[in-house]
């Protein structure tokens, strides 16, 4: 609890530290417990961090790996007790494969008793009622949505891949009941886990009471052990609930209903889900094939899968049939797409740009994709790269902003790292236009506002750890910001 007003600004030094900004409550609004700011957050404030509860492969589809050292670029070996996966003696008997290892091996009835990664983390649940048992029942606490999974089309396998094998062993005090209870905390309640090597799951436990909004107030940051830090991505005021989103941004609202209702068994009815141009952003949106109209095509009734849509300049009704053709051939189109061919990415872009709207979230994906292969790829580095290619970069990196800034705004990582591409395609265009029209006032303005971009970037990208996949870019954008300082100083001398 912390102490008065008064008291605070006494030994606020020593106290900050550990103030909470959040609490935990409960409303019926909010479906239950959920995280509230218990003060007024700034952008980029670090809410909370903490190590997973439970960390371990995934229920379906699980990415081999050490079960010691979660490492999955090293030669894999059978534990010799339980015949799971590790990379040596060392691991065979690391305190976190023995979560598992000594379950099976105190308890399997024969040698050909075989256990798939599948049923690895919920043995290190079980396993935590002996080690840690305050953890086993606050993960037990936690909502498992049991009566909606046992409907879903994977329950079946996970009878036969988890539960099955694990009664199977006839551990004391584990029924059926507790076990798919666990299941269901786990597909309910965990977060994905992206190591170097490995891509697993965990439960952290005060994270997971973050509810889901989808234009979420927060940012995840993992660093390479698997710790993860919620932080606020924009202000958020005080009472104000604490969210992110379950999903990615740029989805459109029919594939965020379906994701959310596949793997975390609600549907979504924000505000963005129910405005059919989602809240100006249009990632669902289409354009308007009518001759001389340029409006967009939205739903009437963003929820209703089967309703039609419409123009929202000529208001022509457009079939709903006529959407999920172009949704289906676009899908069709990407399924064996080359992201590093940048030739067919750009006669995909050229045709459905005349079909969807410029913001559409399905489009952005393939204009990401373009837009990270120029300057790096064979053939578009830089000095491949011609002007109409820099101007082509320009656009999309500008129309991609422009959806990302509404659905996935503030210190988000998609946006640091397009304002960090839009800093250098502007610095090389202005000095390709100096070259030509020789203006340093010009130069000067266009470099202005490449800094102004390369400076937000910065603020985004300093929040990740050194050790992430985009940590490196941080120390080069320091670089940029004093190299393109002393270049602007320059220029104001000419």
């Amino acid at each position: 609890m912390c102490p008065t007003v008064e008291c605070q600004k006494k030994v606020w030094k020593t106290h900050k530290p550990i103030c909470k900004n959040y609490k935990i409550g409960t409303s019926v609004e909010e479906h239950g417990r959920h995280i509230i700011a218990s003060r007024d957050i700034r952008a980029g404030e670090k809410i909370m961090d903490s190590n997973p509860d439970v960390l371990g492969p995934r229920l379906t589809q699980p990415v081999p790996c050490c079960l010691g050292c979660h490492r999955g670029d090293k030669q894999l070996l059978k534990c010799p007790k339980c015949a799971l996966p590790v990379c040596g003696v060392k691991c065979t008997s690391s305190s976190v494969h023995q979560m598992e290892c000594a379950v099976i091996y105190k308890y399997k009835k024969k040698d050909a008793d075989i256990f798939g990664l599948e049923t690895v983390l919920p043995f290190r649940i079980l396993a935590l009622q002996y080690t840690q048992p305050e953890v086993f029942l606050k993960i037990l606490s936690m909502e498992s949505n049991k009566q909606e999974i046992v409907k879903g089309k994977n329950w079946k396998s996970l009878q036969e891949t988890v539960v099955d094998p694990i009664l199977a062993l006839g551990i004391p005090d584990v029924d059926r009941d507790t076990l798919e209870n666990i299941l269901g905390i786990i597909l309910t309640n965990t977060f994905e886990v992206v190591l170097p090597s490995a891509l697993l799951i965990g439960i952290f436990y005060e994270s997971s009471f973050m509810n889901h909004h989808c234009i979420g107030n927060t940012r995840i940051i993992l660093d390479k052990g698997g710790k993860m830090t919620v932080t606020a991505s924009v202000p958020i005021k005080k009472n104000k609930p604490i969210k992110f989103n379950y999903v990615k941004g740029l989805d459109s609202t029919w594939l965020r209903q379906q994701e959310l209702l596949e793997n975390k068994y609600f549907s979504c009815a924000c505000e963005r889900c129910l405005d059919p141009t989602e809240l100006g952003s249009y990632v669902s949106g289409h354009r308007c094939l009518k001759e001389e109209c340029e409006g967009s095509v939205i739903p009437t009734d963003p929820l209703n899968k089967q309703s039609d849509w419409k123009c929202d300049k000529c208001q022509e009704i457009v079939p709903v049939q006529n959407i999920r053709k172009t949704l289906k051939c676009l899908s069709r189109d990407t399924e064996s797409l080359d992201k590093n061919n940048m030739k067919d990415l750009k006669r995909l872009i050229n045709k459905y740009e005349s079909k969807l709207h410029r913001q559409n979230g399905l489009l952005a994906d393939l204009k990401q994709m373009l837009i990270s292969g120029y300057g790096r790829l064979p053939g578009f580095q830089v000095e491949d790269m011609n002007e109409a290619d820099h101007k082509l970069k320009l656009r999309l990196v500008h129309e991609v902003l422009g959806a990302l800034d509404i659905v996935d705004p503030g210190l988000s990582l998609g946006r640091g790292l397009l304002l960090f591409e839009l800093h250098t395609t502007l610095v090389i265009l202005s000095n390709l236009e100096f070259e030509k029209k020789q203006n340093p006032n010009q130069l000067l303005i266009r470099l202005l506002e490449a800094e102004k971009y390369l400076a937000e970037a910065d603020t985004i990208m300093k929040l990740e750890p050194p050790t992430s996949p985009y940590g490196h870019l941080s120390s080069t954008i320091s670089r940029n910001r004093i190299e393109l300082g002393e270049y602007i100083q320059t220029v104001k001398m000419m």
